[in-house]
């Protein structure tokens, strides 16, 4: 990428970071699928947050963040049609908090660090949403029952039977979206410092020799499996059988559980139904429609920015490949973060092939 100096603040072009925000969004969740990361919607979410607020500090105004906002949801479109209506709807959130917060409030760094805490909360609470809207609040209860069941066992925590398992699970998963969002925030107020330090590890030169990347050849089937056919799904789905057991088993747990779990089971398989067979569809055409319209007036734009994802896919590849001293979580993490970085300073017009 070429660079420009606003005083001591680096310049990035606005439209290689918009494809880089349409990159992370088409393909990141797979590859952090493939990688078997835990909350990805987390780090997918922050990337999105890197991105939205590099736009707003190197665009001439923050509206740039809507029309950059379009671009992206026009790019998931085109290069994975197959994703849920919620995935383009976290994308729009996004932007336009972001357009709202970079707009009116003067301070950039206050601006971004909202942006990560808000944005990443939000997306937890909408995911414990649709998880109370499918199972109900009898899922929740479930898990309290179990825990108390298992916490009267013990004769040093009877006096916490009253502890309310499922407040904490929730408690817990909102407030690390919270943190990541807070940290994100910092990191690109930071980012100028964070840039040149990164630079200092990279060996350029050997990006040229990269080989195909193993991340990027496996294929995955584009059929989205429904809740119950998942690993989890089927885990929850014993867990609450063996808790529908145990209720008839064992008074303490209270037999009435039975009823409700067994509620909870169908109704959810119910509302994935009515989502995917009825309501989805009629959304997603008209959805479509829109779609269709909007591609065709962006079309060279996006075909522009598109281009470019085999040149990001090659510098993933070597950000992997240069992790490979590591292990684990960490390798990840410092994957991640050397891939970020380097998309942002690597001249990718002197890397076509």
């Amino acid at each position: 990428m070429k660079e420009l100096r606003r005083g001591n603040q680096l310049k990035l072009d606005v439209q290689r970071l918009t494809a880089l925000w349409g990159f992370s969004e088409a393909a990141l969740g797979g590859i952090l699928h493939l990688l078997k990361v835990p909350l990805t919607g987390l780090l997918i979410g922050g990337a999105a947050v890197f991105f939205i607020s590099l736009i707003a500090r190197n665009a001439e105004s923050p509206s740039q963040i809507l029309k950059s906002t379009l671009v992206v949801i026009l790019i998931k479109a085109a290069v994975t049609p197959f994703i849920p209506l919620n995935s383009y709807f976290a994308v729009t959130v996004q932007g336009v908090l972001g357009y709202m917060f970079f707009r009116f409030i003067p301070s950039y760094k206050l601006s971004a660090i909202l942006l990560g805490m808000i944005t990443l909360t939000f997306s937890a609470l909408q995911k414990l949403f649709i998880i109370t809207f499918m199972f109900g609040n009898a899922f929740w209860e479930s898990i309290d029952s179990f825990a108390t069941f298992l916490i009267t066992q013990h004769p040093f925590l009877s006096s916490i039977h009253s502890l309310r398992v499922s407040v904490i699970i929730i408690s817990v998963y909102a407030a690390i979206h919270l943190l990541g969002g807070l940290i994100v925030g910092i990191k690109v107020a930071r980012v100028d410092s964070w840039l040149e330090r990164k630079r200092m590890l990279f060996k350029l030169d050997e990006l040229k020799n990269v080989s195909t990347n193993p991340l990027f050849d496996q294929k995955k089937s584009s059929k989205r499996k429904r809740w119950w056919q998942r690993k989890s799904g089927i885990l929850f789905i014993a867990f609450s059988i063996a808790l529908m057991v145990l209720s008839y088993l064992i008074p303490q747990i209270g037999k009435s559980m039975s009823t409700d779990i067994l509620f909870m089971i169908i109704r959810s398989i119910a509302i994935t139904l009515i989502w995917f067979k009825i309501i989805s569809p009629f959304i997603l055409s008209h959805f479509q429609k829109f779609i269709e319209k909007r591609k065709f007036e962006h079309a060279a734009e996006i075909n522009k920015m598109t281009s470019l994802f085999p040149q990001f896919k090659k510098v993933i590849n070597y950000c992997w490949n240069e992790s490979y001293e590591h292990e684990g979580l960490r390798r990840v993490l410092i994957f991640l973060s050397n891939s970020l970085a380097l998309l942002l300073i690597i001249d990718i017009s002197n890397e076509q092939d």
